[in-house]
């Protein structure tokens, strides 16, 4: 705790006066103090932490110590030393919501937010099976909490103040509020009857707590444990941060460990862009000048010779409209225009718009409801564009935030997670619908082509198919090619001696060997799993294998079946390891082997076919 002081946020450095010796002037004076570079309390004063509603006085002096210490104000005294140069600091709360009342930054900041939360989001599940009434409750339970609403509120927040938060309320109060929040099924807190609602708080009411600054390699560097909510002690993880421009991490006490307000950002270009305005206003005021021709030397030289003349022009400014007559002494008096060229003039306007534009990514076309002169005539790219850079705010700014709170709606709901359940981004319009239906046709076809002409497999097809996530297939299985109904390669037809004599040989030497896998309600042979032995490879050993009927596959079968394979030879065979290869190309092979756990240990060559080994070790 450093000693008790007084801060006040300083807009500059302050002044250092030289020596009385030196008789400077005024302004040479303030241009040497503004020269010199900033001492530590300088950079403290100007760097330190945000000043908000939320802290009480002592815990203002405890921060700034904190940063003091962490050698934060030492490091932005020596970038400025090296003629950086004084950067701007954070504006403060109060500047950045008197610059809400701009038009320009309200337009920039509003079209983003608004487009960032108008389609909102499309509930799916990945993979099959799970309690689809579980979709439906969430969007109605979403709409009943306004979560929507919120978020676009906050994201404008965001825009404005760089920062904001949705506090999740679960009717704790007091010291309830400083415990973390569990977020899972075992939560006392979210459950099916309790409490939930979601509040927007904004940053000037929020003040950062404690924090990490000694250990970069925590996840929490930087980033506050809890938060002083006017007065209120509340901890992190009942609150949803949102930042878009994220500060580097010796900005962020000055920025209330929050981001850099785009209305900052903006401020300076919508400065130019007004200036540009009103000079070329006060242009057009001087565009046409009129100049009245006489004879100047009897009138400077004559008594009242200057009177006559103002006279004299009053009358002419008097009788000059374009139904008027002025009169003019023909041998000693003339009247001309001299006009000023405004070529350029709008371009330089233009320019500056373009520029705060680009500098929000959104086109003038979207911003301003015009298309300016020097754009493309529709303003569609610009638009396709403009619509990628909020896709990207969405999943930056806003996915983890929606995912939180789904998560404890999920929780109020039904009393569990079902992670399966997930959203994305609806497209912002129906041209982005079309668009990308009339896209994906393209890839179909073009897939289809190579597939036929054999320049690449059925499997490499599927497998360009999956890797898209925009095809409506990303969760298929690449390396399971439908064969139509039935396994006649899978699950050959086997003689009964044979059987016998597979069974006499694997069980005799080894106790064990494949198993036939059922299905419970029917009692349908799908498939076999079990230990074998790979003797078709160099040095044949006993494996785990496995092989499912197509129409069963993708519903957790094989998993199950090789589960129970690795108990009974963990439980009953005492194996202390055991080995499985899967080919390179089957990708889904080779993801359930690791989420079976196992390692892939070697690569090699059976059969001119790339192969994987893999291991698991039992751990005794």
């Amino acid at each position: 705790m450093s000693k008790k002081r007084t801060y006040r946020h300083a807009t500059s450095i302050p002044q250092v006066q030289p020596s009385r010796r030196l008789n400077l002037s005024p302004d040479v004076r303030d241009g040497l103090a503004q020269s010199l570079p900033p001492t530590p309390d300088d950079i403290s004063r100007l760097y330190g932490p945000a000043k908000t509603l939320g802290a009480p006085e002592d815990v203002q002096l405890a921060m700034d110590a904190r940063l003091a210490d962490s050698g934060v104000y030492s490091l932005l005294q020596h970038s400025l030393e090296l003629g950086v140069g004084i950067a701007p600091q954070f504006m403060g709360y109060g500047v950045l919501q008197n610059l809400a009342q701009n038009g320009l930054i309200r337009a920039c900041v509003e079209t983003v937010s608004d487009d960032m939360t108008r389609a909102w989001i499309e509930f799916k599940r990945e993979g099959e099976g799970g309690d689809e009434s579980l979709l439906t409750d969430l969007a109605q339970a979403c709409k009943r909490l306004g979560l929507q609403r919120l978020f676009h509120e906050a994201t404008e927040l965001v825009g404005y103040e760089g920062g904001a938060f949705l506090f999740i309320d679960t009717g704790s109060v007091g010291q309830e509020l400083e415990r973390p929040l569990n977020v899972s099924p075992y939560s006392a807190e979210l459950r099916p009857g309790g409490v939930l609602r979601f509040v927007v708080i904004d940053p000037v009411n929020v003040f950062p707590g404690d924090y990490n600054s000694l250990s970069p390699l925590e996840p929490d560097y930087f980033r506050p444990r809890w938060w002083w909510v006017l007065g209120q002690r509340v901890h992190a993880s009942r609150l949803i941060r949102l930042v878009a421009n994220e500060c580097p991490v010796l900005l962020r006490p000055a920025y209330n460990f929050l981001g850099i307000p785009q209305a900052q950002i903006l401020w300076d270009y919508v400065l130019h862009f007004q200036e540009c305005r009103a000079a070329e206003a006060r242009l057009l005021t001087k565009f046409s000048l009129t100049v009245f021709k006489t004879k100047m030397e009897d009138i400077l030289y004559s008594a009242g010779g200057t009177a006559q003349i103002d006279t004299r022009i009053r009358y002419m400014i008097q009788t000059m409209t374009n139904d008027g007559v002025l009169a003019v002494d023909k041998e000693s008096e003339d009247v001309v225009k001299l006009e000023t060229p405004l070529s350029g003039v709008t371009d330089i306007v233009r320019q500056s718009l373009e520029i705060l534009a680009a500098l929000n990514r959104t086109p003038a076309v979207k911003l301003l409801g015009i298309s300016p002169s020097g754009f493309n005539a529709t303003g569609e790219s610009d638009i396709r564009n403009y619509y990628d850079h909020v896709r990207s705010q969405q999943e930056k700014v806003l996915r983890d935030g929606i995912k939180k709170a789904l998560d404890c709606i999920q929780l109020y709901l039904r009393g569990t997670i079902d992670p399966s359940v997930t959203f994305d981004f609806a497209p912002l319009g129906e041209e982005d619908r079309a668009a990308l239906a009339t896209l994906q046709k393209t890839k179909a076809d073009t897939i289809a082509v190579y597939v036929d002409r054999e320049i690449i497999s059925p499997e490499e097809g599927r497998q360009a198919i999956a890797s898209d996530p925009d095809s409506g297939f990303s969760d298929i299985d690449p390396a399971e090619v439908p064969q139509g109904n039935g396994m006649p390669d899978a699950l050959p037809e086997t003689g009964e001696e044979e059987a016998k004599a597979y069974i006499r040989y694997m069980y005799g030497l080894y106790q064990c060997g494949m198993w036939v896998v059922l299905e419970k309600e029917s009692g349908r042979i799908i498939g076999r799993a079990g230990f074998g032995i790979a003797d078709y490879l160099p040095e044949a050993e006993l494996d785990l294998g496995y092989l499912i009927d197509t129409p069963y596959r993708r519903q957790g079968y094989g998993e199950e079946a090789c589960r129970a394979a690795l108990d009974y030879g963990r439980d009953w065979l005492e194996l202390p390891e055991i080995s499985a290869y899967a080919e390179a190309e089957n990708t889904a092979s080779c993801h359930l082997l690791e989420k079976l756990g196992f390692r892939r240990e070697q690569e090699f060559t059976c059969k001119e076919q790339k192969m994987y080994r893999y291991r698991k070790n039992f751990g005794y």
